[in-house]
């Protein structure tokens, strides 16, 4: 497997003209050497990374409470748990239906601008154990994302939801994943959010707006192999940029230097993070 470092500007603009701009440096990719080998994203000491089409970054915006996050889908188990967002009712692990775990249709998801390319934007809000507990990691080990003119489905069968449009691993696989550190931004547990998921706006091409997105998201899966990553505390919360941009033109700019800025994130693996905890 070949490592790559890079060093890289990303910026972020929401129509019309937001800018979020962000300075990432030595962020590092696994490269497979074969299609059998898997890529991990590890934003314990990565700002960002990308897998295949799709890019995710840490993130720290707050407050990210329920009321103010807004919620489509929400759901636990301890120490696995997975489920998709609908009004239909709760089904695998989901939660809080139909307030905070309801239908989302394509009409009302907000394009934004990332290095030129377009993308919808899905923040997750995960609730996990705080500072000196190995259990504030998670592993995040799938996201599929399916488009259907039926709304409100309550099936078990994942993959009868519709038409996969993204998808970060075939059902019942986890070689593609993501891990973060829910201490790493301004509060442990439910309050700041921890991941954005930025998946192309082209899987959607042809799509009708009024046609339903069901986002499926696993977590934990990694938890007997690396330690810390299970789903063990709260509630996790995945949010959707929806609706017409509120910030006038000229909004602020954010400059974010990736962790790995620092000699302390360029030489510190998981495992070491682990083991000093």
């Amino acid at each position: 497997m070949k490592r790559i470092s890079r060093a890289a500007l990303m910026t972020v603009t929401t129509a019309p003209h937001r800018a979020l701009t962000m300075l990432v440096a030595a962020t590092t990719v696994l490269l497979p050497a074969s299609k059998a080998l898997s890529a991990t994203v590890d934003l314990t000491t990565d700002a960002w990374g990308k897998i295949d089409t799709a890019i995710f970054t840490r993130d720290d915006s707050q407050p990210t409470g329920t009321g103010v996050f807004n919620p489509f889908l929400s759901l636990q188990h301890n120490p696995i748990e997975q489920g998709y967002n609908t009004s239909g009712g709760e089904v695998l692990d989901t939660t809080r239906v139909p307030q905070w775990t309801h239908n989302l249709q394509l009409g009302q998801l907000q394009a934004v601008t990332v290095n030129g390319g377009s993308y919808y934007q899905f923040t997750l809000d995960a609730n996990e154990t705080g500072n000196g507990n190995i259990n504030r990691l998670l592993s995040i080990d799938n996201i599929r994302i399916y488009t259907s003119a039926t709304g409100s489905q309550v099936t078990t069968d994942v993959n009868s939801l519709g038409i996969c449009r993204y998808a970060l691993n075939p059902l019942g696989n986890s070689d593609n994943w993501i891990m973060i550190d829910s201490t790493m931004g301004s509060t442990s547990g439910s309050g700041s959010s921890d991941l954005i998921a930025y998946i192309p706006t082209s899987a959607f091409d042809g799509v009708s707006a009024d046609d339903f997105v069901y986002f499926y998201n696993l977590n934990g899966a990694h938890f007997q192999s690396d330690d810390g990553t299970s789903a063990d505390a709260g509630f996790e919360e995945w949010n959707a940029l929806t609706g017409p941009a509120t910030v006038p033109d000229g909004g602020n700019t954010l400059v974010l230097f990736g962790s790995a800025i620092t000699a302390l994130g360029l030489v510190a693996g998981r495992r070491k993070m682990a083991a000093n905890v």
